[in-house]
Protein backbone atom coordinates (compact mmCIF):
# COMPACT_ATOMS: atom_id res chain seq x y z
CA UNK A 1 0.00 0.00 0.00
CA UNK A 2 1.91 3.05 -1.25
CA UNK A 3 0.57 6.60 -0.89
CA UNK A 4 0.73 8.61 -4.08
CA UNK A 5 0.72 11.98 -2.39
CA UNK A 6 3.28 14.74 -2.89
CA UNK A 7 6.32 14.96 -0.67
CA UNK A 8 6.42 17.09 2.46
CA UNK A 9 8.53 19.76 0.79
CA UNK A 10 5.77 20.57 -1.72
CA UNK A 11 3.28 21.39 1.01
CA UNK A 12 5.36 23.90 2.89
CA UNK A 13 5.69 27.58 2.18
CA UNK A 14 9.00 29.03 1.03
CA UNK A 15 11.67 28.80 3.70
CA UNK A 16 11.70 31.68 6.15
CA UNK A 17 14.72 33.53 7.53
CA UNK A 18 15.55 30.74 9.94
CA UNK A 19 15.65 27.97 7.35
CA UNK A 20 19.34 28.44 6.49
CA UNK A 21 20.24 28.35 10.15
CA UNK A 22 18.17 25.23 10.67
CA UNK A 23 19.93 23.51 7.79
CA UNK A 24 23.33 24.53 9.04
CA UNK A 25 22.56 23.38 12.55
CA UNK A 26 21.33 19.99 11.43
CA UNK A 27 24.24 19.56 9.09
CA UNK A 28 26.62 20.32 11.95
CA UNK A 29 24.94 18.41 14.71
CA UNK A 30 22.73 15.56 13.79
CA UNK A 31 24.52 13.67 11.09
CA UNK A 32 28.08 14.89 11.39
CA UNK A 33 29.74 14.45 14.76
CA UNK A 34 30.75 17.60 16.58
CA UNK A 35 33.86 17.10 18.65
CA UNK A 36 34.35 19.30 21.66
CA UNK A 37 37.67 19.75 23.41
CA UNK A 38 37.21 20.34 27.11
CA UNK A 39 38.65 23.65 28.29
CA UNK A 40 38.90 25.40 31.63
CA UNK A 41 35.21 25.44 32.50
CA UNK A 42 32.80 23.79 34.94
CA UNK A 43 32.06 21.00 32.48
CA UNK A 44 35.68 19.93 32.47
CA UNK A 45 35.26 17.92 35.65
CA UNK A 46 31.71 16.88 34.84
CA UNK A 47 32.41 13.20 34.35
CA UNK A 48 35.00 10.78 33.09
CA UNK A 49 36.81 12.32 30.18
CA UNK A 50 37.68 9.96 27.43
CA UNK A 51 41.18 8.46 27.49
CA UNK A 52 43.97 9.74 25.26
CA UNK A 53 43.37 8.73 21.68
CA UNK A 54 45.39 6.00 20.07
CA UNK A 55 45.17 4.22 16.77
CA UNK A 56 42.16 1.99 17.43
CA UNK A 57 38.68 3.38 17.83
CA UNK A 58 37.83 0.46 20.07
CA UNK A 59 40.43 1.68 22.56
CA UNK A 60 39.00 5.19 22.61
CA UNK A 61 35.45 4.89 23.77
CA UNK A 62 33.99 1.91 25.50
CA UNK A 63 30.43 0.80 24.76
CA UNK A 64 29.51 2.08 28.22
CA UNK A 65 30.89 5.53 27.40
CA UNK A 66 28.99 5.49 24.12
CA UNK A 67 25.84 4.74 26.10
CA UNK A 68 26.58 7.64 28.46
CA UNK A 69 26.98 9.94 25.50
CA UNK A 70 23.78 8.76 23.84
CA UNK A 71 21.78 9.02 27.06
CA UNK A 72 23.10 12.54 27.69
CA UNK A 73 22.25 13.54 24.15
CA UNK A 74 18.68 12.27 24.51
CA UNK A 75 18.23 14.21 27.74
CA UNK A 76 19.01 17.40 25.81
CA UNK A 77 16.83 16.43 22.86
CA UNK A 78 13.80 15.56 25.01
CA UNK A 79 14.21 18.83 26.87
CA UNK A 80 14.80 21.10 23.86
CA UNK A 81 13.55 19.56 20.61
CA UNK A 82 10.06 18.51 19.44
CA UNK A 83 10.34 14.76 19.93
CA UNK A 84 7.25 13.01 18.58
CA UNK A 85 5.31 11.51 21.50
CA UNK A 86 2.45 9.94 19.53
CA UNK A 87 2.64 6.26 20.48
CA UNK A 88 1.34 5.07 17.11
CA UNK A 89 4.16 6.91 15.33
CA UNK A 90 6.78 5.96 17.92
CA UNK A 91 5.90 2.29 17.78
CA UNK A 92 5.93 2.28 13.99
CA UNK A 93 9.45 3.66 13.62
CA UNK A 94 10.61 1.31 16.39
CA UNK A 95 9.16 -1.70 14.55
CA UNK A 96 10.81 -0.80 11.26
CA UNK A 97 14.11 -0.02 12.95
CA UNK A 98 14.20 -3.25 14.94
CA UNK A 99 13.17 -5.32 11.92
CA UNK A 100 16.49 -4.21 10.38
CA UNK A 101 18.60 -3.82 13.52
CA UNK A 102 18.11 -7.39 14.70
CA UNK A 103 20.30 -8.57 11.83
CA UNK A 104 23.13 -6.16 12.59
CA UNK A 105 24.85 -7.97 15.47
CA UNK A 106 25.06 -4.70 17.39
CA UNK A 107 26.52 -5.03 20.88
CA UNK A 108 24.01 -2.69 22.55
CA UNK A 109 20.37 -1.67 22.39
CA UNK A 110 18.82 0.42 19.64
CA UNK A 111 16.56 3.39 20.40
CA UNK A 112 14.56 4.84 17.51
CA UNK A 113 12.73 8.13 17.81
CA UNK A 114 11.30 10.88 15.64
CA UNK A 115 11.51 14.67 15.57
CA UNK A 116 8.52 16.69 14.39
CA UNK A 117 10.22 18.63 11.63
CA UNK A 118 9.69 19.03 7.86
CA UNK A 119 13.45 18.73 7.31
CA UNK A 120 14.34 15.62 5.30
CA UNK A 121 16.95 14.10 7.56
CA UNK A 122 17.99 11.25 9.83
CA UNK A 123 20.95 10.76 12.14
CA UNK A 124 22.70 8.35 14.46
CA UNK A 125 24.28 9.10 17.83
CA UNK A 126 26.72 6.80 19.66
CA UNK A 127 24.92 4.69 22.21
CA UNK A 128 22.42 3.19 19.78
CA UNK A 129 20.19 6.23 19.15
CA UNK A 130 18.73 6.75 15.68
CA UNK A 131 16.54 9.78 15.02
CA UNK A 132 14.33 10.39 12.00
CA UNK A 133 12.57 13.60 11.02
CA UNK A 134 8.92 13.38 10.03
CA UNK A 135 9.86 15.14 6.80
CA UNK A 136 11.91 12.13 5.74
CA UNK A 137 8.97 9.77 6.29
CA UNK A 138 6.78 12.02 4.15
CA UNK A 139 9.43 12.06 1.42
CA UNK A 140 9.52 8.25 1.24
CA UNK A 141 7.51 6.44 -1.41
CA UNK A 142 7.52 3.09 0.32
CA UNK A 143 8.52 1.31 3.50
CA UNK A 144 11.73 -0.10 2.04
CA UNK A 145 13.00 3.46 1.54
CA UNK A 146 12.45 4.22 5.22
CA UNK A 147 14.14 0.94 6.14
CA UNK A 148 17.07 1.81 3.85
CA UNK A 149 17.73 5.04 5.74
CA UNK A 150 17.51 3.26 9.09
CA UNK A 151 19.82 0.51 7.83
CA UNK A 152 22.36 3.13 6.77
CA UNK A 153 22.25 4.85 10.18
CA UNK A 154 22.38 1.53 12.02
CA UNK A 155 25.52 0.69 10.06
CA UNK A 156 27.17 3.91 11.23
CA UNK A 157 26.56 2.66 14.77
CA UNK A 158 27.69 -0.91 14.27
CA UNK A 159 30.90 0.26 12.59
CA UNK A 160 31.47 2.81 15.36
CA UNK A 161 32.05 5.64 12.91
CA UNK A 162 31.35 8.21 15.60
CA UNK A 163 33.99 6.67 17.86
CA UNK A 164 36.50 6.62 15.04
CA UNK A 165 36.10 10.32 14.37
CA UNK A 166 36.81 11.21 17.96
CA UNK A 167 40.43 10.43 17.06
CA UNK A 168 40.53 13.97 15.64
CA UNK A 169 40.56 15.44 19.15
CA UNK A 170 42.93 14.81 22.03
CA UNK A 171 40.41 14.61 24.86
CA UNK A 172 36.66 14.91 24.99
CA UNK A 173 34.05 15.43 27.68
CA UNK A 174 30.96 13.30 27.18
CA UNK A 175 28.52 15.81 28.75
CA UNK A 176 30.09 18.69 26.83
CA UNK A 177 29.72 16.81 23.57
CA UNK A 178 26.13 15.84 24.35
CA UNK A 179 25.20 19.35 25.48
CA UNK A 180 26.47 20.84 22.26
CA UNK A 181 24.63 18.25 20.19
CA UNK A 182 21.48 19.00 22.14
CA UNK A 183 21.87 22.73 21.57
CA UNK A 184 22.39 22.19 17.87
CA UNK A 185 19.39 19.88 17.74
CA UNK A 186 17.32 22.68 19.23
CA UNK A 187 18.75 25.14 16.72
CA UNK A 188 17.49 22.92 13.94
CA UNK A 189 13.93 23.57 15.09
CA UNK A 190 14.09 26.91 16.92
CA UNK A 191 17.05 28.97 15.64
CA UNK A 192 16.97 31.71 18.27
CA UNK A 193 16.69 29.34 21.22
CA UNK A 194 19.22 26.96 19.70
CA UNK A 195 21.80 29.61 19.02
CA UNK A 196 21.43 30.88 22.57
CA UNK A 197 21.95 27.38 23.91
CA UNK A 198 25.00 26.89 21.70
CA UNK A 199 26.55 30.15 22.87
CA UNK A 200 26.12 28.99 26.45
CA UNK A 201 27.62 25.58 25.82
CA UNK A 202 30.52 26.77 23.70
CA UNK A 203 31.46 29.89 25.66
CA UNK A 204 34.58 28.20 27.05
CA UNK A 205 35.06 25.46 24.47
CA UNK A 206 36.37 25.02 20.99
CA UNK A 207 34.07 23.37 18.47
CA UNK A 208 35.11 21.18 15.59
CA UNK A 209 32.94 19.88 12.78
CA UNK A 210 34.13 16.70 11.18
CA UNK A 211 32.09 15.35 8.28
CA UNK A 212 31.60 11.67 7.74
CA UNK A 213 34.32 10.51 5.40
CA UNK A 214 33.41 9.13 2.03
CA UNK A 215 34.71 5.74 3.12
CA UNK A 216 32.42 5.71 6.14
CA UNK A 217 29.45 6.57 3.94
CA UNK A 218 30.31 3.83 1.47
CA UNK A 219 30.76 1.36 4.31
CA UNK A 220 27.38 2.30 5.77
CA UNK A 221 25.81 1.89 2.33
CA UNK A 222 27.40 -1.50 1.80
CA UNK A 223 26.44 -2.92 5.18
CA UNK A 224 23.05 -1.20 5.15
CA UNK A 225 22.09 -2.80 1.82
CA UNK A 226 23.07 -6.21 3.22
CA UNK A 227 20.87 -5.56 6.26
CA UNK A 228 17.99 -4.56 4.01
CA UNK A 229 18.31 -7.79 2.08
CA UNK A 230 18.49 -9.93 5.22
CA UNK A 231 15.46 -8.16 6.71
CA UNK A 232 13.42 -8.81 3.57
CA UNK A 233 13.23 -5.25 2.29
CA UNK A 234 14.05 -4.19 -1.25
CA UNK A 235 17.83 -3.62 -1.40
CA UNK A 236 17.30 -1.34 -4.40
CA UNK A 237 15.44 1.14 -2.18
CA UNK A 238 18.57 2.87 -0.87
CA UNK A 239 19.90 3.85 -4.28
CA UNK A 240 16.42 4.74 -5.52
CA UNK A 241 15.72 7.05 -2.58
CA UNK A 242 19.06 8.85 -2.85
CA UNK A 243 18.69 9.20 -6.60
CA UNK A 244 15.19 10.64 -6.33
CA UNK A 245 16.23 13.18 -3.71
CA UNK A 246 19.19 14.20 -5.83
CA UNK A 247 17.17 14.46 -9.05
CA UNK A 248 14.39 16.49 -7.42
CA UNK A 249 16.89 19.16 -6.41
CA UNK A 250 19.32 19.06 -9.33
CA UNK A 251 18.16 22.32 -10.83
CA UNK A 252 17.00 24.10 -7.69
CA UNK A 253 18.74 26.55 -5.39
CA UNK A 254 21.63 24.64 -3.73
CA UNK A 255 20.47 26.02 -0.40
CA UNK A 256 17.27 23.99 -0.82
CA UNK A 257 19.06 20.65 -1.02
CA UNK A 258 17.57 18.21 1.51
CA UNK A 259 19.57 17.87 4.69
CA UNK A 260 20.05 14.19 4.07
CA UNK A 261 22.03 14.96 0.93
CA UNK A 262 24.05 17.66 2.68
CA UNK A 263 25.02 15.49 5.64
CA UNK A 264 25.28 12.26 3.65
CA UNK A 265 26.78 13.54 0.38
CA UNK A 266 25.46 11.50 -2.53
CA UNK A 267 27.44 11.20 -5.74
CA UNK A 268 26.63 9.50 -9.01
CA UNK A 269 29.23 6.89 -8.15
CA UNK A 270 27.65 6.18 -4.77
CA UNK A 271 24.25 5.71 -6.34
CA UNK A 272 25.73 3.43 -9.01
CA UNK A 273 27.57 1.41 -6.37
CA UNK A 274 24.40 1.07 -4.31
CA UNK A 275 22.47 -0.18 -7.32
CA UNK A 276 25.27 -2.58 -8.23
CA UNK A 277 25.39 -4.04 -4.71
CA UNK A 278 21.63 -4.46 -4.70
CA UNK A 279 21.73 -6.34 -8.00
CA UNK A 280 24.37 -8.70 -6.62
CA UNK A 281 21.99 -9.66 -3.82
CA UNK A 282 20.02 -11.63 -6.37
CA UNK A 283 16.29 -12.01 -6.53
CA UNK A 284 14.42 -12.77 -3.35
CA UNK A 285 10.91 -12.16 -2.04
CA UNK A 286 10.54 -8.57 -0.85
CA UNK A 287 8.27 -7.40 1.92
CA UNK A 288 5.22 -5.53 0.77
CA UNK A 289 4.54 -2.21 2.44
CA UNK A 290 2.69 -2.74 5.68
CA UNK A 291 -0.69 -1.10 6.00
CA UNK A 292 0.80 0.83 8.89
CA UNK A 293 3.07 2.66 6.47
CA UNK A 294 0.10 4.23 4.70
CA UNK A 295 -1.66 4.97 8.00
CA UNK A 296 1.35 6.63 9.63
CA UNK A 297 2.23 8.51 6.44
CA UNK A 298 -1.32 9.87 6.30
CA UNK A 299 -1.37 10.81 9.97
CA UNK A 300 1.88 12.75 9.62
CA UNK A 301 0.66 14.31 6.39
CA UNK A 302 -2.45 15.71 8.08
CA UNK A 303 -0.38 17.01 11.00
CA UNK A 304 2.03 18.70 8.58
CA UNK A 305 -0.68 20.79 6.93
CA UNK A 306 -0.55 24.51 7.68
CA UNK A 307 -4.22 24.38 8.76
CA UNK A 308 -6.96 21.69 8.95
CA UNK A 309 -8.88 23.30 6.09
CA UNK A 310 -5.92 22.76 3.79
CA UNK A 311 -5.76 19.08 4.74
CA UNK A 312 -9.52 18.68 4.25
CA UNK A 313 -9.33 20.11 0.75
CA UNK A 314 -6.40 17.89 -0.11
CA UNK A 315 -8.18 14.70 0.95
CA UNK A 316 -11.45 15.70 -0.65
CA UNK A 317 -9.53 15.69 -3.92
CA UNK A 318 -7.89 12.35 -3.12
CA UNK A 319 -11.25 10.71 -2.45
CA UNK A 320 -12.04 10.87 -6.15
CA UNK A 321 -8.72 9.45 -7.31
CA UNK A 322 -6.83 6.18 -7.24
CA UNK A 323 -7.71 2.62 -6.33
CA UNK A 324 -10.18 1.52 -3.70
CA UNK A 325 -7.32 0.90 -1.25
CA UNK A 326 -5.98 4.41 -1.74
CA UNK A 327 -9.47 5.84 -1.36
CA UNK A 328 -9.75 4.04 1.99
CA UNK A 329 -6.59 5.75 3.17
CA UNK A 330 -7.91 9.04 1.80
CA UNK A 331 -11.09 8.58 3.87
CA UNK A 332 -8.88 8.11 6.94
CA UNK A 333 -6.93 11.27 6.19
CA UNK A 334 -10.15 13.16 5.54
CA UNK A 335 -11.58 11.99 8.88
CA UNK A 336 -8.45 13.12 10.74
CA UNK A 337 -8.53 16.50 9.00
CA UNK A 338 -12.24 16.94 9.79
CA UNK A 339 -11.56 16.11 13.44
CA UNK A 340 -8.79 18.72 13.59
CA UNK A 341 -11.12 21.24 11.95
CA UNK A 342 -13.90 20.55 14.47
CA UNK A 343 -16.22 19.06 11.84
CA UNK A 344 -17.11 16.18 14.14
CA UNK A 345 -20.25 14.98 12.39
CA UNK A 346 -18.48 14.47 9.08
CA UNK A 347 -15.48 12.87 10.77
CA UNK A 348 -17.82 10.57 12.69
CA UNK A 349 -19.49 9.38 9.48
CA UNK A 350 -16.15 8.71 7.82
CA UNK A 351 -14.74 6.75 10.75
CA UNK A 352 -17.92 4.76 11.31
CA UNK A 353 -17.72 3.61 7.69
CA UNK A 354 -14.04 2.70 8.01
CA UNK A 355 -14.56 0.75 11.23
CA UNK A 356 -17.44 -1.17 9.71
CA UNK A 357 -15.43 -2.07 6.60
CA UNK A 358 -12.19 -2.90 8.44
CA UNK A 359 -12.87 -3.47 12.14
CA UNK A 360 -9.46 -5.09 12.61
CA UNK A 361 -7.57 -1.81 11.94
CA UNK A 362 -6.97 -0.38 15.40
CA UNK A 363 -5.90 3.01 13.99
CA UNK A 364 -9.49 3.64 12.87
CA UNK A 365 -10.77 2.77 16.34
CA UNK A 366 -8.25 5.08 18.01
CA UNK A 367 -9.12 7.90 15.63
CA UNK A 368 -12.79 7.57 16.55
CA UNK A 369 -11.99 7.52 20.27
CA UNK A 370 -9.94 10.71 19.95
CA UNK A 371 -12.72 12.30 17.94
CA UNK A 372 -15.30 11.62 20.67
CA UNK A 373 -12.87 12.84 23.32
CA UNK A 374 -12.27 16.07 21.43
CA UNK A 375 -16.04 16.47 20.97
CA UNK A 376 -16.53 16.13 24.75
CA UNK A 377 -18.31 12.76 24.62
CA UNK A 378 -16.09 11.21 27.27
CA UNK A 379 -18.09 8.10 28.12
CA UNK A 380 -18.34 7.14 24.47
CA UNK A 381 -14.62 7.82 24.03
CA UNK A 382 -13.84 5.56 26.99
CA UNK A 383 -15.86 2.76 25.45
CA UNK A 384 -14.00 3.03 22.16
CA UNK A 385 -10.56 3.32 23.77
CA UNK A 386 -11.33 0.21 25.81
CA UNK A 387 -12.42 -1.63 22.67
CA UNK A 388 -9.09 -0.76 21.05
CA UNK A 389 -7.20 -1.86 24.16
CA UNK A 390 -9.09 -5.15 24.23
CA UNK A 391 -8.33 -5.71 20.56
CA UNK A 392 -4.58 -4.99 20.97
CA UNK A 393 -3.66 -5.41 24.68
CA UNK A 394 -0.05 -4.28 24.22
CA UNK A 395 -0.95 -1.09 22.33
CA UNK A 396 0.51 1.89 24.17
CA UNK A 397 -1.66 4.27 22.15
CA UNK A 398 -4.86 2.50 23.17
CA UNK A 399 -3.86 1.96 26.81
CA UNK A 400 -2.46 5.44 27.40
CA UNK A 401 -5.38 7.10 25.66
CA UNK A 402 -7.79 5.13 27.85
CA UNK A 403 -5.87 5.75 31.08
CA UNK A 404 -5.49 9.49 30.42
CA UNK A 405 -9.23 9.84 29.95
CA UNK A 406 -9.93 7.72 33.04
CA UNK A 407 -7.79 10.10 35.07
CA UNK A 408 -9.58 13.06 33.52
CA UNK A 409 -13.03 11.63 34.40
CA UNK A 410 -12.28 10.79 38.05
CA UNK A 411 -11.73 7.08 37.48
CA UNK A 412 -8.14 7.09 38.70
CA UNK A 413 -8.56 3.80 40.56
CA UNK A 414 -9.26 1.97 37.31
CA UNK A 415 -6.44 3.85 35.58
CA UNK A 416 -3.93 2.92 38.27
CA UNK A 417 -4.84 -0.76 38.15
CA UNK A 418 -4.44 -0.87 34.37
CA UNK A 419 -1.03 0.81 34.51
CA UNK A 420 0.16 -1.47 37.28
CA UNK A 421 -0.31 -4.50 35.03
CA UNK A 422 0.75 -2.92 31.73
CA UNK A 423 4.02 -3.32 29.88
CA UNK A 424 7.51 -4.34 30.90
CA UNK A 425 8.50 -3.02 34.36
CA UNK A 426 12.12 -2.73 33.21
CA UNK A 427 11.30 -0.59 30.17
CA UNK A 428 8.99 2.28 31.07
CA UNK A 429 8.60 5.38 28.93
CA UNK A 430 8.03 8.95 30.17
CA UNK A 431 4.30 9.03 29.51
CA UNK A 432 3.77 5.91 31.60
CA UNK A 433 5.28 7.63 34.62
CA UNK A 434 3.35 10.84 33.98
CA UNK A 435 0.01 9.02 33.82
CA UNK A 436 0.80 6.85 36.85
CA UNK A 437 1.82 9.88 38.93
CA UNK A 438 -1.41 11.60 37.97
CA UNK A 439 -3.55 8.64 39.02
CA UNK A 440 -1.68 8.31 42.34
CA UNK A 441 -2.12 12.01 43.04
CA UNK A 442 -5.86 11.78 42.37
CA UNK A 443 -6.09 8.77 44.69
CA UNK A 444 -4.41 10.75 47.47
CA UNK A 445 -1.25 8.62 47.43
CA UNK A 446 1.08 11.62 47.72
CA UNK A 447 4.29 9.79 48.56
CA UNK A 448 4.13 7.45 45.57
CA UNK A 449 2.87 10.23 43.31
CA UNK A 450 5.96 12.36 44.00
CA UNK A 451 8.23 9.33 43.60
CA UNK A 452 6.66 8.42 40.25
CA UNK A 453 6.80 12.02 39.07
CA UNK A 454 10.51 11.94 39.91
CA UNK A 455 10.80 8.89 37.66
CA UNK A 456 9.11 10.89 34.89
CA UNK A 457 11.51 13.82 35.25
CA UNK A 458 14.45 11.44 35.38
CA UNK A 459 13.31 9.73 32.17
CA UNK A 460 13.23 13.05 30.30
CA UNK A 461 16.53 14.28 31.70
CA UNK A 462 15.23 16.86 34.20
CA UNK A 463 17.35 15.61 37.06
CA UNK A 464 17.02 18.70 39.26
CA UNK A 465 13.24 18.40 39.12
CA UNK A 466 13.50 14.66 39.80
CA UNK A 467 15.59 15.31 42.91
CA UNK A 468 13.15 17.96 44.13
CA UNK A 469 10.21 15.53 43.79
CA UNK A 470 12.14 12.93 45.76
CA UNK A 471 12.80 15.45 48.50
CA UNK A 472 9.10 16.22 48.69
CA UNK A 473 8.28 12.49 48.76
CA UNK A 474 10.79 12.03 51.57
CA UNK A 475 8.95 14.52 53.78
CA UNK A 476 5.42 13.29 52.94
CA UNK A 477 3.58 12.35 56.15
CA UNK A 478 2.70 8.70 56.60
CA UNK A 479 5.17 7.09 54.17
CA UNK A 480 6.27 3.61 55.15
CA UNK A 481 9.75 2.42 56.01
CA UNK A 482 9.88 0.64 52.64
CA UNK A 483 8.89 3.81 50.78
CA UNK A 484 11.53 5.84 52.61
CA UNK A 485 14.21 3.28 51.76
CA UNK A 486 13.18 3.31 48.10
CA UNK A 487 13.20 7.12 47.99
CA UNK A 488 16.65 7.30 49.59
CA UNK A 489 18.03 4.77 47.11
CA UNK A 490 16.61 6.68 44.14
CA UNK A 491 17.98 9.97 45.49
CA UNK A 492 21.42 8.38 45.51
CA UNK A 493 20.94 7.25 41.90
CA UNK A 494 19.85 10.69 40.72
CA UNK A 495 22.62 12.43 42.67
CA UNK A 496 25.20 10.18 41.02
CA UNK A 497 23.77 10.98 37.60
CA UNK A 498 23.86 14.70 38.32
CA UNK A 499 27.41 14.44 39.56
CA UNK A 500 28.39 12.77 36.29
CA UNK A 501 26.91 15.71 34.39
CA UNK A 502 27.85 18.84 36.31
CA UNK A 503 30.90 17.75 38.26
CA UNK A 504 31.98 17.94 41.88
CA UNK A 505 28.64 18.88 43.42
CA UNK A 506 27.54 15.52 44.75
CA UNK A 507 29.03 16.10 48.18
CA UNK A 508 27.43 19.51 48.53
CA UNK A 509 24.00 18.18 47.53
CA UNK A 510 24.32 15.24 49.88
CA UNK A 511 25.26 17.51 52.77
CA UNK A 512 22.27 19.70 51.96
CA UNK A 513 19.95 16.68 51.91
CA UNK A 514 21.32 15.41 55.21
CA UNK A 515 20.87 18.85 56.75
CA UNK A 516 17.25 18.96 55.61
CA UNK A 517 16.56 15.50 57.01
CA UNK A 518 18.25 16.38 60.28
CA UNK A 519 16.28 19.63 60.56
Amino acid sequence: MTPSFPSARNRYAAPGPGSRLRRLALACALCSPILVVAADNPLETATETLPDFGDSAGALISPEQEKQLGDAFMRHVRHQAPVVTDEEVEDYIERIGMSVGKYSGYYGDFHFFMLDSPVINAFAVPGGYVGVHTGLILAAHNESEIASVLAHEISHLTQRHGARMIEAASRMSIPSYAALLGALALAAISPQAGMGAMMTVTAAQQQYQINFTRENEREADRIGIQLLHEAGYDPNAMGAFFERLQAANRFSDPKQIPEYLRTHPVTVNRIAEARDRAEKMGTAPVREDSYDFALIWTKLNVAAASDPGQAKSYYETQLNNGTAAKRTIAHYGYALACTDAGDFDRARRELAKLRKEQPEIVAFTLAEARLEQKAGNYERALEIFNAARTKVPDSRAATYGYVALLNQTDKADVAHKILRDFGDPDHRDPRYYKLKAESEEKLGDKGNSHFTLAEYYRSVGELEFALEQLRIAQTTPGITHYQRHRIDARMEDVTNEMDALDGGKKKKRREGDEERRGG
